[in-house]
């Protein structure tokens, strides 16, 4: 997400007006449709969007759905998504000519929330993933490893590296009038250009490859262990095994397995609407690396369009969440209540101690892997 705008400074910066190439009519027909489909589906998608996550995030913290450690990272999902449509909408607004000039400083603000909130989105799902892999695939280990007080250490560490990293916008960003002194737009500073480059090659790695290929593997991995589970239930239940060593079956319940089914559509959906968009920013890095732009019409259109894509992994998850799961749809139904499954003592804890839990995670994760 970091690099949408260098990548738009390198390749795709480029209008109608402005381009001085001759387009046909199925140009500007293609250009119409882009425009509509902005203008106005993407305010119908936030506020969907918005809504939906705030439902979301009644559930996992205020139903007897809270009793899951899982909640804890699928509330987070929740608030990181929706402070992402929030900025969305936002700047959506601030686009439309008609109304009153957007603040520069807002503009910035608005775009570090836009960058914090992707990184913050892709990784919780990552950790969502991490925790079905442990749960399921080694689950003497999961009850350990998975603990309310350890999803927050993990929250804490990945939401502090995503304020911090992308605070890098605040300098390397500046504030610029139109040429009608009407408005005010947000580019790169020229003396920061190279920088912005080498965070982008960064930022590709770790929004796109390394999230990607581990939300493949926990998928691939936890999908097996479930037809495993699956098959084992059905040799019980006719008969032909009395019963079960393996840790997998004894343990889990099918309450655990269904969560699990649930999360592996919801991680699939992410892979599926953010591979699009996130591999043609790989593609427009390779072609820029190799010297090899060009300003094509066709490749700029296309783009915004699997931007806004990439945009409905943002305000799609409710619906996942009531379409795939019975137990999300019962708790929907609860009264709201206060849950002292959120009472956490990590807190509490102080010095060596502390210190002593985060190395000791650390280190069972490695053991682990």
């Amino acid at each position: 997400m970091v690099g949408d705008i260098y990548l738009r400074n390198i390749s795709f910066n480029i209008s109608l007006e402005d381009n001085g190439t001759d387009f046909s009519d199925e140009d500007e027909y293609f250009y119409d449709f882009v425009h509509i489909l902005y203008k106005y589906f993407i305010p119908i998608l936030c506020i969907f969007g918005i809504i939906g996550n705030a439902l979301s995030f009644r559930v996992f913290v205020f139903t007897s759905f809270a009793k899951q450690p899982s909640s804890v990272y699928l509330a987070a999902l929740s608030v990181s998504d929706t402070w992402f449509l929030s900025a969305l909408l936002i700047s959506w607004v601030g686009s439309l000519d008609t109304l009153a000039t957007q603040s520069g400083v807002f503009c910035v603000i608005s775009i570090y929330i836009t960058y914090v909130t992707s990184f913050l989105s892709i990784w919780y799902v990552v950790l969502i993933m991490l925790d079905r892999y442990i749960v399921v695939c080694h689950p003497l280990r999961g009850h350990k490893l998975c603990s309310r007080q350890r999803v927050l250490i993990a929250l804490t560490i990945v939401t502090t590296f995503g304020v911090l990293f992308y605070s890098h916008c605040f300098f390397t960003m500046k504030i610029d009038k139109t040429d009608d002194d009407e408005r005010q737009l947000c580019r790169v500073q020229e003396s920061y250009y190279h920088v912005l480059r080498l965070i982008t090659y960064f930022d590709i790695v770790i929004t796109f490859i390394i999230p990607v290929v581990a939300v493949f593997v926990f998928n691939l991995a936890v999908i097996c262990a479930i037809r495993r589970f699956y098959f084992r239930q059905f040799r019980m239940s006719q008969g032909r095994m009395y019963a079960s060593t393996s840790p997998l079956f004894n343990i889990l319940s099918k309450a655990q397995v269904r969560l699990t089914v649930m999360l592996i559509i919801v991680s699939s959906v992410f892979l599926v609407l953010n591979l699009p968009s996130h591999g043609f920013r790989f593609f427009i890095l390779v072609n820029d690396i190799l010297k090899r732009r060009k300003e094509n019409f066709y490749l700029f259109l296309i783009q915004h369009c699997l931007q806004i894509m990439y945009y409905i992994n943002f305000a799609i998850n409710f619906l996942l969440y009531c379409t795939c799961s019975k137990s999300f749809r019962r708790c929907f139904r609860e009264s709201p209540k206060c849950q002292k499954h959120w009472n956490i003592d990590f807190f509490h804890l102080r010095g060596f101690e502390q210190w002593k839990y985060y190395f000791s995670f650390f280190f069972q994760m490695i053991h682990l892997f």
